[in-house]
């Protein structure tokens, strides 16, 4: 009589991750969307004369900047032209950043611009379950490693364990 040692089918286990990353994907477009939709409704704040003494302050202390809408040189009152400076709003943290794009004109300066109050719950809820989920991320890269691992040994344990092993009873081979 032959025994034949079943290895662990992890089958379900792939198909699972591949699942759980499908919804995960389509959740995060999902509250992206909902979350881009709802900023241009929110109040438009205005923060005057924020100063930048250094490069590292030309990264804005407000988020989800709408436009700069003057820069002028701190010391000398002089305006500064839009030519002389770049603008840009990070797409997921909405971090906003000014960049010196000419040595024309040195720090420190006095930066005017408009941004969206994002302390509504209709867009901020959103915002931070997309934040969430780009964390999930992170960990889904390592969830489909090992998954990817145990399939792999799911097929080498299958196909070591055929035939492999025999009871020997007294009397004979069973």
């Amino acid at each position: 009589m032959k025994y034949q040692k079943k290895a662990v089918d992890l089958t379900d286990l792939a198909i699972g991750i591949i699942i759980l990353g499908i919804v995960a994907t389509i959740g995060a477009s999902i509250l992206t969307t909902t979350r881009d939709a709802r900023l241009t409704d929110l109040q438009v704040v205005t923060t005057t004369n924020e100063k930048a003494t250094s490069v590292a302050d030309l990264t804005l202390s407000n988020t989800w900047g709408k436009s700069v809408i003057n820069i002028t040189n701190a010391t000398g009152g002089e305006l500064i032209t839009s030519g002389n400076y770049t603008y840009s709003v990070d797409s997921v943290t909405g971090i906003m950043t000014v960049s010196n794009s000419t040595a024309t004109f040195p720090l420190p300066w006095n930066i005017t611009y408009d941004w969206y109050n994002t302390s509504r719950a209709d867009w901020n809820l959103p915002h931070k379950a997309s934040l969430g989920l780009l964390e999930y991320g992170n960990w889904f890269k390592i969830i489909v490693i090992v998954g990817i691992a145990a399939v792999i040994l799911t097929i080498i344990f299958l196909s070591f364990g055929r035939g492999a092993s025999r009871v020997e009873a007294v009397g004979g081979s069973y």
